[in-house]
């Protein structure tokens, strides 16, 4: 059985911020909102299905007063799919390395279903940044804004 992202349940409220993103000073809001949208939807619909939050201030409260910082991070499970796409290559329990499937993880040396360091903080912002990248403009003919 093929396991998708839409067939799990990939959101969370608090997660741990991988990425950052800047976007610049008159970057105006409809197209905040169409890029905030396009990383959040479900991969089905275009999207990279990662989780995304303003960059808050220290208390967080409110929202620091540069207001185009977002934070950007995965589920655990998006992340382990998202290994497999990229085609991450790791080390097996029978000492060969090879590409990372989610289907065979359990032949995999050091994963662990509770285990969230199983990816290295390079290998998980290297999927996060390889599904930004890949975002689109899907059936617009124009992102909003432009």
């Amino acid at each position: 059985m093929k396991v998708t992202l839409s067939a799990l349940d990939t959101s969370e409220s608090s997660f741990t911020p991988l990425v950052v993103i800047e976007l610049a000073q008159d970057v105006k809001e409809e197209t905040k909102e169409w890029l905030k949208n396009r990383i959040i939807a479900k991969k089905k619909d275009g999207g990279a299905q990662l989780l995304f939050r303003p960059l808050l201030n220290k208390y967080e409260q409110e929202t620091l007063e540069n207001q185009n910082l977002y934070l950007v991070g995965a589920s655990k499970i998006r992340m382990l799919l998202g290994a497999e796409a990229v085609g991450l290559v790791k080390e097996c329990n029978d000492n060969t390395m090879r590409a990372f499937t989610y289907r065979t993880r359990q032949n995999f040396k050091g994963f662990d279903d509770n285990n969230d360091d199983f990816l290295t903080m390079a290998e998980c912002q290297f999927i996060i940044k390889h599904e930004l990248e890949n975002l689109r403009a899907k059936d617009e003919k124009m992102i909003p804004g432009y």
